[in-house]
């Protein structure tokens, strides 16, 4: 007998990430890196999405990013 997957409410998990982590992410296949400063969920396609307002080190500005693209450098 086949077993469905669950569909999960939400798109991402912010449980892994707490505010002050340092994180990264690619960009055309650059990485970048910055702060995370909120960690927070938006309704997008009828569904939530855990999104983090993260202080980009380089630019220095905030950008807010999906979860399901950070990677963790370094824990708070």
């Amino acid at each position: 007998m086949l077993e469905m997957k669950k569909r999960s409410d939400s798109f991402g998990n912010i449980d892994d990430f707490k505010i002050g982590d340092l994180v990264f992410w690619k960009n055309k296949g650059k990485k970048e890196i910055g702060l995370v400063s909120d960690l927070f969920f938006l309704d997008e396609g009828g569904r939530k999405v855990a999104k983090a307002s993260i202080f980009h080190l380089k630019a220095e500005r905030y950008v807010v990013l999906p979860i399901i693209i950070l990677n963790i450098e370094e824990k708070r």
